[in-house]
């Protein structure tokens, strides 16, 4: 499995940033290419909770199931996700710093088939580059409300 980890200090309290993680329509104005997340369990965001994500990749649709697998509001977040290309694993860890909060994102992926795991090491330097798209944008919607 391959992985990394980013972080980006946000000026604004833990409470604000978990917001954005939290909900669905925040996330799709800061996570790239997700156009929708749509429910899968009742009784909203929770450990267990499953969700479809819908992405739109390079024109093309994808959808993954995702899990909850731990949820500590203002502290963290785990999912897992699964597509027919890989498996993923995230983790949003919040620490307030006064009125601040460092945002920490550890991700991982395996790939299914001979291909793709051929082309992990590639596929890995896009997937950290754009997740540091993504806090960067996330800072600054946060920042700007």
């Amino acid at each position: 499995m391959s992985g990394s980890t980013c972080q980006i200090e946000i000026n604004r309290p833990v409470d604000e940033v978990f917001s954005w993680l939290d909900d669905a329509e925040k996330a799709v104005r800061w996570i790239g290419g997700l156009e929708e997340i749509v429910p899968l369990t009742e009784g909203g965001n929770r450990v267990g909770a499953q969700a479809k994500h819908v992405y739109l990749e390079g024109g093309r649709r994808m959808e993954m199931l995702e899990e909850t697998l731990v949820y500590e509001p203002n502290r963290r977040v785990k999912i897992r996700g699964e597509s027919d290309s890989f498996t993923m694993t995230a983790e949003y860890v919040l620490t307030p710093l006064g009125d601040a909060t460092l945002v920490e994102l550890t991700s991982g992926a395996q790939f299914k088939g001979g291909l793709m795991r051929a082309l992990s090491p590639l596929l890995s330097g896009f997937s950290n580059r754009r997740v540091m798209k993504d806090l960067r944008t996330l800072k600054s919607l946060v920042e700007s409300t």
